[in-house]
């Protein structure tokens, strides 16, 4: 256990030499299969969460506990709270609670792997080879080649003379040498070694060099080149802020018919899954709840320049659905802004299916003919760019508008099936966990189908089963089971929300806090008999640890239940528990197994009442069952068995 407080919050790691751990580490917390030489368990036993918090808040004592300002929302008086002892936070106004790891992801907006690898870091704690990556060495060595580079770009930017055009046409652009100093940008000269010829004195293999994209080895003789030349370079950072791989334009007036070129896919690099400006974005959309998203390097860097600091841009491929998931844990609200020509509208139909399958509000915002978004903002001014994001248009209306234009220049009934199948499909593909609530999304499509059994003469029930018959289909090649659209979701109860049924809540108290109870639960008592479905998922997760070998116990389940909501639910439980009177741990147990005695006599009596009521019976069979029937009563009412004489 951990008994140190540091109250600087400048700590945080774990002196001596760094300690190499096995590989194979799962992709997410509580990922089955998790190697029981468990990674997630020493990182967790060598962080102090009051050290990691106290990085980030200030912390002071009160009692046994800490207290702080909750960084996520507008706290005047402490709310939020650190229990050392059993590692754990909570905010009483947020009702969010959780481990080290649930903390950093919420607070640094990490996936799980993401937030295992920097408390590893802070730790002292060197990964081995894993499936979060390159070998740390390894990593290191190539993120600095990168950050090298940019660096020389930068200079020759800023110093050479071949760099004037690139000057020239930056400043064209309406970009400011602050942002241009801000974000780095830089120029590759036009020679086929510039780059090469400088990396041996400063240290960086050539290998390095290949393997992040910056050299080509050349294919009809020994050597490489510079992958990048006369090209203006845009360096991409990670959410971390590492430079990670680059994009060049080429200047105005050049023969290279490939405008853009950005890194290839690297260890470092998957431009599917980065977004260029994500790393000065994301406070921005954190307070705001929007992330806007434009196509080029210039559109994100001129809308920044003029304080919109939620934009970034896709980096040469559509908006996919890995950007949207990596939004979704900024943003509320995804603000896609297209061009206005045909490519723009082309670019739209590609996005639209993929960002209405997530549970995101999606808006549109077209702009018009013939502009971009950097010569909006540059000529129309921060106020214009405002006024055009908030006028952003709903998707589906946007398709509608898209498919009924098409259709005047193609008359026919087919040119009209597709466009109606166009936009039914588009209706289909919203996710069952959009922020709409189920009210919403069925007005919604009544109001889409409405209109479109206007436009086209055909009946709002024969455009509803066709929306329901694509619907069935993306669900199945998406696995998802096809009611989940008509149901409403059982919401996880939390402390402060739905209150747990007193069976539920006296399992959890268990399974959290009683060790000695927790073998009898897993043991005796079956996920179905529990009323909440977070109940259930709990308890099937304390059903696992004790099959893989280890402990029940608030830790433990905190590190096999990924879901936040789940995570605060077991530390409202834990809270509650260490507030109350302490009760003995036998009196607990012995108090548990009466309760099951009493629900097993209780299930037995309803089943053998049934058996009475529905069976003919002889008469010393149906004696038989009604003396079975007062045993079982009295159990339930916990009274003992009569004695003779």
């Amino acid at each position: 256990m951990k008994t140190g407080v540091s109250m600087t919050g400048t700590g945080g790691g774990m002196k001596g030499e760094p300690r190499l751990l096995p590989t194979g580490l799962a992709d997410s917390a509580g990922a089955p299969g998790f190697a029981r030489d468990d990674v997630k368990e020493r990182v967790r036993d060598a962080t102090d969460i009051v050290d990691l918090i106290g990085s980030y808040i200030s912390l002071r004592r009160a009692g046994k506990a800490l207290v702080g300002l909750c960084p996520w929302h507008e706290d005047s008086r402490p709310s939020f709270q650190v229990n050392p002892e059993r590692q754990t936070f909570r905010c009483w106004v947020c009702n969010l609670g959780g481990d080290a790891f649930s903390f950093l992801m919420k607070m640094e907006k990490l996936e799980f792997r993401e937030a295992l690898q920097q408390l590893a870091e802070r730790a002292g704690i060197e990964l081995s080879r894993s499936r979060l990556g390159l070998p740390a060495d390894d990593k290191a060595g190539l993120l600095k080649a990168s950050a090298w580079a940019a660096d020389r770009y930068a200079d020759c930017l800023r110093r050479a003379p071949e760099a004037q055009a690139a000057r020239d046409y930056l400043h064209s652009r309406g970009l400011t040498a602050a942002t241009i100093e801000r974000f780095q940008l830089g120029y590759a000269p036009a020679g086929w070694d510039w780059l090469l010829r400088q990396a041996s004195p400063a240290g960086i293999p050539v290998d390095h060099l290949v393997r992040t994209g910056l050299a080509v080895e050349r294919q009809e003789r020994s050597g490489h080149y510079d992958r990048f030349r006369d090209r203006v370079m845009f360096p991409i950072r990670d959410p971390q802020a590492r430079c990670v791989a680059f994009g060049g334009r080429v200047l105005p007036g050049s023969t290279d018919m490939a405008k853009y070129i950005n890194s290839p896919e690297t260890p470092l690099f998957s431009k599917s899954s980065m977004l260029y400006g994500l790393d000065s974005a994301r406070e921005a959309m954190g307070r705001s709840g929007r992330a806007i998203v434009v196509e080029g390097y210039t559109d994100c860097l001129a809308a920044r320049q003029a304080g919109c600091n939620e934009v970034v841009a896709v980096l040469g491929t559509a908006l996919g659905e890995r950007h949207a998931k990596l939004l979704r844990r900024y943003a509320d609200t995804i603000i896609v802004v297209l061009d206005g020509d045909d490519a723009g509208r082309r670019r739209a139909d590609e996005i639209l299916d993929v960002l209405l399958a997530e549970p995101i509000d999606v808006r549109i915002v077209r702009l018009p003919a013939g502009v971009d978004p950097c010569e909006f903002v540059v000529e129309r001014g921060a106020a214009a760019f405002e006024e055009l994001l908030a006028a952003a248009g709903d998707p589906l209306e946007y398709r509608m508008d898209e498919a009924l234009a098409k259709l005047a220049g193609r008359p026919g009934d087919d040119a009209a099936l597709a466009a109606v199948d166009s936009i039914l499909g588009a209706l289909a593909r919203i996710s069952p966990r959009s922020p709409l609530s189920q009210t919403q999304r069925l007005l919604r499509e009544d109001q889409i189908t409405s209109r479109l059994s206007r436009r086209f003469g055909m009946s709002r029930e024969a455009l509803r089963a066709r929306m329901l018959e694509l619907r069935g289909r993306f669900d199945n090649a998406a696995g998802r089971s096809s009611d989940t659209h008509d149901r409403q979701i059982d919401p996880v109860p939390l402390d402060g929300g739905i209150r747990l049924q007193a069976w539920d809540r006296e399992v959890l108290e268990i399974l959290v806090g009683v060790p000695e109870g927790a073998l009898l639960i897993v043991r005796e008592i079956d996920p179905g008999q529990l009323q909440s479905s977070a109940s259930r998922i709990v308890l099937e997760a304390a059903r696992r640890l004790h099959a893989a070998g280890r402990a029940v116990n608030l830790q433990e389940l905190l590190l096999e239940l990924s879901d936040p909501a789940l995570q605060s639910l077991l530390v409202a439980v834990d809270t509650r528990i260490t507030n109350r009177t302490p009760t003995a741990v036998a009196e607990r147990v012995q108090h548990l197994e009466d309760a099951l005695r009493r629900r097993t006599a209780e299930r037995e009596s309803v089943a053998h009442i049934a058996h009475l009521k529905t069976s003919r019976l002889d008469p010393l069979s149906e004696a038989a069952i009604l003396e079975q029937l007062v045993v079982q009563r009295r159990a339930v009412q916990g009274m003992t068995e009569p004695k003779d004489g």
